[in-house]
């Protein structure tokens, strides 16, 4: 419970800079200027923490990269690393690689005037991972005899999609905090054999068709003029 409070609290912290204008609602936009100028990079910082709210040693790291290419209209690629140990009496399994993902997010928040960056959106993407797992030592003992062994590494991939809703709030000069809550839906698993594929990166349990995660961003803006 305080770890699902914690979450709640640095979820809502960025809603707090969009400030008292929010209240009253906002004039709509009459031209089509480009609000965000350049490219905006972001990290994930939940992904190494990951292991306080899943089962086994979970942790990577995640950069996102988003461009608007017209008025609320944003393209988007996020790629990452993660890693899965789970470790006990009976087996090591190790799993790793690399995921990206790529989509794009509407921005339905009415625009106050040209410098307004803050952000509230709709998205989907379209995921990728490329992994590997292996066994290192398994043990199974029963009431007839006792079987140890191991499996060696074997690569697999699977892909998926993704439904969200998030928040980009700028705190200080190009720099942002913000939110995503996803829903994954599984599309396809490439399955080794002995032992079948328990985790998949960017995407998790892979026995799941559906997967719900979160992610919480500090975003920087590179303001350059692409256009």
């Amino acid at each position: 419970m305080r770890i699902f409070s914690f979450i709640l609290i640095i979820c809502l912290f960025p809603l707090i800079s969009i400030g008292q204008s929010e209240i009253e609602k906002r004039p709509r936009r009459a031209d089509n200027f480009v609000r965000m100028r350049g490219l905006r990079v972001g990290m994930d910082i939940t992904r190494p923490l990951q292991h306080l709210w899943t089962k086994g040693d979970r942790y990577g790291t995640e950069l996102s990269f988003d461009i608007e290419i017209k008025p609320n209209l944003f393209a988007v690629l996020e790629t990452g690393w993660e890693k899965m140990n789970i470790k006990n009496d009976y087996v090591f399994y190790k799993s790793s690689g690399s995921y990206t993902r790529i989509g794009v997010d509407y921005n339905f928040l009415e625009a106050e005037h040209k410098k307004d960056m803050d952000i509230l959106y709709i998205g989907v993407r379209y995921g990728i991972s490329l992994a590997g797992q292996e066994v290192p030592y398994f043990s199974l003992n029963d009431y007839w005899s006792d079987d140890s062994g191991h499996f060696p590494r074997r690569n697999y991939n699977a892909q998926w999609v993704e439904g969200l809703i998030g928040l980009k709030a700028e705190i200080f000069n190009n720099f942002f905090l913000g939110w995503t809550i996803r829903g994954k839906i599984k599309t396809y698993q490439k399955e080794v054999l002995m032992p079948s594929v328990y985790f998949d990166p960017g995407y998790g349990k892979a026995e799941n068709k559906f997967n719900f995660d979160f992610t919480y961003s500090i975003f920087y803006n590179l303001p350059f003029k692409f256009r």
